[in-house]
């Protein structure tokens, strides 16, 4: 029979004792007693039960609580059915320690009249660091700096309290108090230290170092002995070792502005004011198909040849397309000779050109060239355009007749946005000489102006490595963070790592438990070196039946070369 204590809960979240209401549910079918854990993603129960007329089976309903191995856990989800006159209710609950996302913490971003409420957070000194566009605060802070900060006077309110195990070093976090769940907090750590594990017993929540977590017990998993069945399986689907990295921009130099939603006047001859507004792309990265011009977006993330072209006359109110077929249209040919500041320089035949620049006078021009690349001017005689081609419109800004834009106004300012270091490629080169080259997404920042410091933020972004899925079934007891010696000895496969995943039957007789084990690097080399040594071995063994075989027909040749058996081997594979 499988028993399992329930609770109905009064009043606020804590763990059941002796004012609440407590039963024992005796009609559990114990192969249905289900316990799922997942590294700091993952823990509930859930389990089947019928109606035997108890107390017990009526409290079977949300909120409540149930408890088993001394953990307690809150019913989420329960589903009554009815079958052949029986009636049946399968519960699904979470760890009690989930409950921490009913709560809110509260920090300076939000000054709010609470009345007569209690409430969590409270005022912290931040370090302001400014760019472009916004401004976010970055501090130095602890574990326990973010700990006590949420939880520290949650004991009498929630019944909260919370250990750290473990060395942390101090990290310096964006927002490390802005309001939010208490799960906001704790995901806020484990964000910012990668390798902290999040283990809770009931409502004492507890951060453990990855050396504190994961401990050598002397356990072993052998294949055939302690388990029946293991798969291994590869996967490089999510794997990144190499990005473009843009960090935070400053605001500097001098520039030209917009101001939407306004009508104006504009004055005369500005020609300078159009190499200023494009000179404050230089070092913008080439991408294709990027942002800016026609097609909008943040033009520092990144621009094509045509989106730069589109973007400097979108910044004085003149709208033509980023692509460079269609901006053909908005200009009229002119000859070499007569290049000014704003003119286009088209390359390819017409109808079909292919790249396209912007002059900055008549020997010098500003492009986007190619990926890789970025925004840069050279002399037109470098790279002369097939054509060129001005706009009017431009033509009377940069030649100084009076025009009226309609929706914006350019103004001159003070300042412009440019990078504190120009955004660069950066790969991690062990990972790419293992397993090749796997590109990703921009790695960003807003608040890192060192390129060192943005090399370190892309390593912890990166996953260099593919996922080995190491999975198997035990009858015994699995432990959450124990390190185990696994071998599967016809792969001859050794490695130890550690359980981060446990599906187990604890009142099942039959079930057995699924064990997920760590995807790490050493798993995965110990996985190659096994395959490597199963080659060897299947390629010695081709070799001593060859000569064998030459041996017992009276062949006089009793050796063979490494050619030779490669080429007996390979026909007989095939």
């Amino acid at each position: 029979m499988s028993v399992v204590k329930i609770a109905k809960i009064q009043g606020n979240l804590h763990v059941p004792n002796s004012s609440d209401t407590i039963a024992m549910l005796t009609s559990v079918l114990p192969d249905t007693t289900q316990i799922t854990w997942k590294k700091n993603s993952e823990y509930q129960m859930q389990f089947e039960a019928y109606n035997n007329g108890s107390d017990a089976y009526s409290m079977l309903s949300p909120g409540n609580m149930v408890e088993k191995n001394g953990q307690w856990y809150v019913i989420k989800h329960p589903t009554a059915g009815w079958s052949g006159n029986l009636e049946t209710t399968t519960v699904v609950a979470t760890h009690i320690s989930s409950e921490i996302n009913r709560m809110r913490v509260y920090g300076d971003d939000a000054p709010t009249d609470f009345g007569s409420y209690d409430h969590a957070g409270k005022s912290q000194t931040v370090t302001t660091v400014s760019n472009a566009t916004d401004a976010e605060t970055a501090v130095n802070v602890s574990v326990n700096d973010i700990m006590q900060w949420g939880f520290g006077n949650q004991q009498d309110r929630w019944g909260i309290t919370y250990q750290i195990v473990g060395n942390f070093n101090s990290h310096m976090v964006v927002n490390p108090y802005a309001s939010g769940s208490g799960k906001d907090v704790i995901s806020r750590i484990l964000s910012s230290w990668t390798d902290a594990v999040f283990w809770p017993d009931n409502l004492n929540l507890r951060i453990y170092s990855h050396d504190e977590f994961f401990k050598d017990r002397g356990h072993r998993l052998d294949y055939l002995h302690d388990t029946d069945t293991i798969t291994l399986e590869y996967d490089t689907t999510d794997m990144v070792n190499a990005a473009r990295l843009v960090g935070a921009t400053q605001e500097s130099g001098g520039g030209t502005g917009i101001s939407e939603y306004e009508t104006t006047t504009q004055g005369t001859g500005r020609a300078s004011e159009v190499i200023a507004d494009a000179k404050k792309y230089l070092g913008v990265p080439y991408v294709y198909g990027g942002a800016g011009g026609a097609r909008g977006g943040n033009p520092y993330s990144g621009m094509d040849c045509s989106s730069f072209v589109s973007q400097v006359y979108k910044d004085f109110g003149i709208s033509i397309p980023a692509y460079t077929v269609s901006m053909e249209l908005y200009g009229h040919e002119i000859s070499r000779d007569q290049v000014q500041t704003g003119d286009m320089g088209f390359y390819g035949s017409k109808g079909a050109s292919h790249h396209i620049c912007l002059a900055l006078d008549n020997n010098t021009m500003i492009y986007e060239p190619q990926p890789v690349e970025v925004c840069k001017t050279e002399p037109i005689s470098h790279y002369p355009p097939t054509w060129w081609e001005r706009n009017d419109d431009m033509a009377k800004i940069v030649g100084g007749s009076s025009q009226t834009v309609d929706n914006a106004e350019i103004t001159n300012s003070d300042s412009q946005s440019t990078y504190y270091f120009a955004p660069f490629y950066f790969v991690d080169e062990e990972s790419r000489k293992r397993w090749g080259l796997y590109e990703g997404d921009d790695i960003t920042s807003d608040t890192i102006t060192d390129k060192e410091q943005m090399k370190a933020y892309a390593e912890t972004q990166f996953k260099p490595n593919p996922d080995v899925s190491l999975e198997l079934t035990s009858t015994g007891d699995a432990i959450p963070g124990d390190l185990v010696r696994v071998e599967i000895k016809p792969a001859n496969y050794v490695t130890q790592t550690g359980v981060v995943g446990i599906v187990s039957y604890p009142d099942s007789a039959t079930s057995k438990a699924t064990v997920t084990l760590n995807s790490n690097l050493q798993t995965i080399l110990d996985y190659q070196r096994g395959q490597q040594a199963e080659l060897k071995s299947y390629h010695d063994s081709t070799k001593s039946m060859i000569i064998n075989a030459q041996f017992n027909s009276g062949q006089s040749q009793t050796t063979w070369n490494e050619t030779e058996v490669k080429a007996f081997d390979s026909s007989k594979r095939s």
